[in-house]
């Protein structure tokens, strides 16, 4: 999803109302629950290259290169 498609989304919706995300990734969610609730602790700009790694995780190379690209990253966590 791009910045602008976020954007147009989130204005759409009331703005008084907490953003939380979820997950329903079985490698994310713990046995016996359905989904995993995530709460958004920072928004910022990293560069590097989106890859997976030997074991098909995904990933990325943090850092500038002939390669590497300008991201919006969304921190998460599970403890709020």
């Amino acid at each position: 999803m791009k910045v602008k498609d976020l954007i147009k989304k989130l204005n759409e919706m009331d703005h008084e109302l907490d953003v939380l995300c979820y997950t329903e990734d079985s490698n994310i969610v713990p046995e016996s629950h359905i989904f995993s609730l995530l709460d958004i602790e920072d928004i910022s700009v990293v560069e590097g290259e989106k890859r997976r790694g030997d074991d098909g995780i995904p990933s990325m190379a943090l850092g500038k290169s002939d390669l590497s690209k300008k991201h919006v990253t969304i921190n998460i966590t599970s403890v709020f």
